[in-house]
C-alpha cells in the first residue's frame, strides 16, 4: 500500500492559512487514510486514485470558502489538473460519488442520473477531500479524464468553471431574439459569456439567433467581454446611464456578491439564472448557496389548473406523479391533489417523512411556500446526524411561490409573484463536454491565456489567495514546482 507524506496549507476558518503536515495511506481497491499532523482526519472507502496535482486555478467559491456549510480545516482547490506516474494529464471531476468512485451501491441518487446530487459524496477541495492546494489529491477514479494532447495547461486549468459555465447555458436555453445578460463577468462570468458566444454560433446555423450583454462596474471587464463574445457591453456605475428596469429577457448572476442578485432581479424580463455560490444571505433568503449546490430553481405556483403543464410543474408530471411538499397555509387547489401526492405540514416533519420513504428519490420534488422563511425551509429544513443540513426538495426540483404568499422582506420572491420572474441555478458541468469543445474550438483554446491575468508557484498560496481576491486580478493559477508546463 503506497505511502505519501507532504506539507500543505490548511484553510481555517478564520480565513487564514495554516502549515500542517499529510500522509495518505491506502489504495485504490482497499481506500485511504489521511492523516493531519500525526492524528487521523478522514478515512475513506475505495474508488480514490493518487495523482500530483500540476495546477489549480483559485475560484470565487474558493475566496467565500469559510461562508460554505463544511468543516473546516481543510486543503482547498477544486479547478484542477493532475499527473499520474507516467506524466499523463488529467482534469478531475469534483463530486466524488458512488458513480464517480466506481463502487456498488443501491444509492438512489447515483442510480437516477444525479451522482453529482448523491448525499454520501465528498467534495474534492471544498467538502472534506484535500483539495488541488496541496501537491498530491485523492481523485475519484471514474473522474479522471484525460486532456487531449492539443488543450495546453492554460485552458485546462479552466475546465471546471467553463464545464460549469456551459451547464448554466443548457439550462436557461436562450431562444430566438432573446438578450442574455451576465452580470459581473470576471473569473466564472467571462467563461458564461464564451459559452453563450459558443452556443450562438451553433444556433445561428439553425436561424435561432440571441444577443449577449455584459454588464460589469469594473470597465476594465467590458472590452475583455467583447472578446470573449459578448455583442454588447454596459457599465454600472453612479456616473453611467441607469439600465432600465427588466432591460434582458435573461440575466446570469455570478458576481459572487449578495447584492448581485438584487440587481439581477431588477434587471430581468423572464428569469434569473444564479452561479454565485458566496455562502452568504442575499434578497431576503439564507440558503441561495445550497439551492445553487442542490440547483434547485424557485418559480410561481399557479391555483389553476395548467392544461398541458407549464414551468416546474411540466418538468415534474411526465408519466411520474409527483410528491408535493406543501407548507402554504393556503388549501391546496383540488386538481392538484388528484394529480399529486400531496403531503401537508412544516419543513421538518416532512423532510422526514420522506427520507423514511423506501422508493424513488427521499425528497419531494417541489415544495409550495408562501413566504421567504418557508422557501428557507423547503431549501434546508433542519439539521441532521454530524450537523449536516437535510434537504427538503430533491435535485433540480422547484420551490414554487403561491399567488397569496406574503413578499415584502424579499425582493426576488416579489418578482416572482408579481410577474412571473423564474430563477434557475445550476452548478458542475459535463468535463467531457468542455474538453470535447476545447478540442474542437481553437479560438476557446485561448481562453486561458487572456482570462489568467496571475501565476504564482503553491509555495506563494498565501500571497495568491491575497491578489486572487483583489481587483487586480481576474484570474489566478497555482502551478506546483514539481509540476512541468504544456
Amino acid at each position: 500500500m503506497p505511502t505519501i507524506e507532504f506539507d500543505a496549507l490548511d484553510y481555517l476558518a478564520d480565513q487564514r492559512f495554516a502549515a500542517a503536515h499529510y500522509l495518505l495511506d491506502g489504495d485504490e481497491t482497499r481506500g485511504w487514510q489521511v492523516h493531519r499532523d500525526g492524528n487521523l482526519a478522514l478515512e475513506l472507502g475505495p474508488g480514490y486514485r493518487l495523482l500530483r496535482t500540476r495546477q489549480c486555478g483559485i475560484c470565487s467559491t474558493d475566496l467565500a470558502r469559510h461562508f460554505l456549510p463544511f468543516p473546516l480545516p481543510q486543503v482547498i482547490g477544486h479547478e484542477v489538473i493532475a499527473t499520474d506516474n507516467e506524466g499523463h494529464r488529467y482534469v478531475v471531476e469534483i463530486n466524488a460519488s458512488h458513480e464517480a468512485r466506481g463502487v456498488a451501491s443501491e444509492c438512489a441518487f447515483c442510480s437516477v442520473g444525479l451522482a453529482t446530487h448523491c448525499p454520501e459524496r465528498l467534495v474534492l477541495g471544498i467538502h472534506d477531500l484535500p483539495g488541488g492546494f496541496g501537491p498530491w489529491i485523492l481523485a475519484p477514479v471514474e473522474s479522471c479524464l484525460a486532456i487531449p494532447d492539443n488543450v495546453p495547461d492554460s485552458a485546462a486549468v479552466l475546465v471546471e468553471p467553463f464545464a460549469a459555465a456551459l451547464h448554466g447555458v443548457k439550462t436557461i436555453a436562450p431562444r430566438a431574439g432573446e438578450c442574455v445578460a451576465v452580470l459581473g463577468p470576471r473569473r466564472l462570468g467571462m467563461l458564461v459569456v464564451a459559452a453563450l458566444a459558443g452556443v450562438r454560433t451553433r444556433e445561428q446555423l439553425d436561424g435561432r439567433d440571441f444577443a449577449i450583454a455584459a454588464i460589469a462596474r469594473d470597465p476594465a471587464m467590458l472590452p475583455l467581454a467583447t472578446s470573449f463574445g459578448a455583442t454588447e457591453t454596459h457599465h454600472l456605475s453612479p456616473e453611467a446611464p441607469a439600465l432600465a428596469d427588466q432591460s434582458f429577457d435573461v440575466v446570469v448572476d455570478t458576481t459572487g456578491n449578495p447584492d448581485g442578485l438584487t440587481t439581477a432581479v431588477r434587471l430581468a424580463r423572464r428569469e434569473v439564472h444564479l452561479k454565485s455560490t458566496h455562502g452568504q444571505p442575499a434578497c431576503g433568503l439564507a440558503h441561495l448557496t445550497e439551492l445553487v449546490v442542490d440547483e434547485l430553481s424557485i418559480e410561481p405556483f399557479s391555483a389553476q389548473q395548467p392544461e398541458t403543464g407549464t414551468g416546474a410543474w411540466q418538468r415534474l408530471t411526465t408519466g411520474v406523479r409527483p410528491r408535493i411538499a406543501w407548507l402554504a397555509s393556503q388549501e391546496p387547489p383540488p386538481w392538484l391533489m388528484e394529480q399529486a401526492d400531496v403531503q401537508r405540514g412544516v419543513a421538518p416533519a416532512l423532510a422526514d417523512h420522506y427520507a423514511s420513504m423506501s422508493h424513488g428519490l427521499p425528497r419531494a420534488d417541489v415544495a409550495v411556500v408562501d413566504s421567504a422563511a418557508q422557501a428557507d425551509a423547503a431549501i434546508r429544513p433542519q439539521r441532521g446526524k454530524g450537523g449536516n443540513e437535510l434537504a427538503l426538495v430533491r435535485p433540480r426540483g422547484a420551490v414554487l411561490v403561491h399567488p397569496s404568499a406574503s413578499v415584502a422582506d424579499s425582493v426576488l420572491l416579489e418578482a416572482v409573484v408579481a410577474r412571473g420572474l423564474r430563477l434557475t441555478s445550476s452548478r458542475c458541468g459535463d468535463f467531457q463536454a468542455a474538453l470535447d469543445l476545447l478540442a474542437t474550438d481553437s479560438e476557446l483554446r485561448r481562453i486561458g491565456e487572456r482570462l489568467v491575468t496571475h501565476h504564482f508557484p503553491a509555495s506563494d498560496l498565501k500571497e495568491a489567495f491575497a491578489v486572487a481576491g483583489s481587483r487586480a486580478c481576474v484570474k489566478a493559477v497555482i502551478t506546483h514546482r514539481e509540476a512541468g508546463n504544456s
